[in-house]
């Protein structure tokens, strides 16, 4: 493989990376959760809605994808399990204004679009805290419902009758995102280094590449395209690990997809790391079989070669399971 061809492949795998996004960030890939998150009447400036939620249930909100949040009629069964924000449009005259004693009401126009109320498992959604104790819950002396909060609404029956649409979600299917995605970043290992991120995880195993590609004396065969076409394809199965929604397998560990086989998250950054290291061996061995020649001690003998012919069938072996996905634990 001629070196043009190798920093080409960096250059992609660079690119690519500077493409994508941190794993916790404030973006939302579900539409409706973005339009939500603008909403003022959600929460004010000590109190986010989708910050307690998060904090409640364990939610990686930028890990939540499109068609996560559905859009349902007011009376839908739909409504009655996990998460429903109810919402007006625009503006609308309220059924169920109050008035004082001199007739007046304060109440007796909603101002719209806005979020009137949210439930969790069809009962009232109350929320206080700030920051990291922000929580979502049931009603206490320090929180106070979710939404807007209008007096004589604060019942689902009611805010069934005034809403224009609801917007459910169901929590138990994205509970324990956070968790999951510490998991994953605690998984991503190269040698002895650890990472928090997959970013940092493929910046550091193509720049140890590139370090010991520079290393060698002699020019480039075989083994360094096999350990450039390694390198790509770890860093694309970490990638989609940790790119979308999490998954785990069935002891708890995150898994990824390779030629359509699940792998053990783990498995492909640890074989990375020891492709790594078998691929610096290799290299040691070639310069020092050249400089064994240059230097008049190389006598043709088999001593450098095997070893290096050790460590490209080793390769060779890395670069099959990477390619068909049948990753084994070393």
């Amino acid at each position: 493989m001629k070196k043009s061809q190798i920093h080409k492949i960096i250059r992609e795998e660079f690119v690519n990376i500077l493409r994508e996004q941190t794993l916790v960030t404030e973006a939302f890939q579900d539409p409706i959760a973005r339009m939500l998150s603008k909403d003022s009447s959600l929460g004010n400036s000590w109190f986010k809605f989708f910050n307690a939620m998060s904090n409640s249930f364990d939610i990686a909100w930028d890990q939540v994808p499109k068609g996560a949040f559905q859009k349902v009629a007011p009376g839908s069964p739909l409504a009655k399990k996990g998460l429903a924000i109810y919402y007006i449009k625009g503006d609308k005259d309220n059924p169920f204004k109050t008035t004082d004693r001199y007739g007046y009401s304060s109440n007796k126009t909603l101002r719209g679009p806005a979020v009137l109320a949210a439930t969790i498992n069809n009962k009232i959604t109350y929320g206080g805290g700030r920051g990291e104790d922000a929580r979502v819950g049931g009603k206490s002396r320090r929180t106070e419902p979710v939404g807007k909060n209008v007096r004589g609404t604060m019942q689902v029956n009611k805010l069934k009758q005034i809403a224009d649409v609801v917007y459910v979600f169901d929590l138990e299917s994205y509970r324990g995102g956070t968790t999951a995605l510490k998991s994953a970043r605690a998984s991503l290992k190269l040698g002895k280094d650890k990472f928090t991120d997959h970013k940092a995880w493929k910046k550091a195993n193509l720049s140890r590449y590139e370090d010991i590609l520079r290393s060698r004396v002699g020019t480039r065969d075989q083994v360094d395209r096999m350990v450039a076409e390694i390198v790509k394809i770890a860093n694309q199965a970490v990638s989609d690990a940790v790119g979308g929604v999490v998954k785990q397998g069935k002891y708890g560990d995150i898994q990824s997809t390779i030629n359509g086989q699940e792998v053990a998250l783990e498995d492909v950054t640890t074989s990375m790391s020891n492709a790594l290291k078998d691929y610096k061996r290799y290299i040691d061995y070639e310069n020092e079989e050249d400089q064994a020649a240059k230097s008049g001690g190389y006598n043709g003998g088999s001593y450098y070669g095997e070893k290096k012919k050790a460590y490209a069938l080793e390769l060779k072996r890395y670069l099959k399971g990477f390619k068909t996905g049948k990753i084994k634990r070393y």
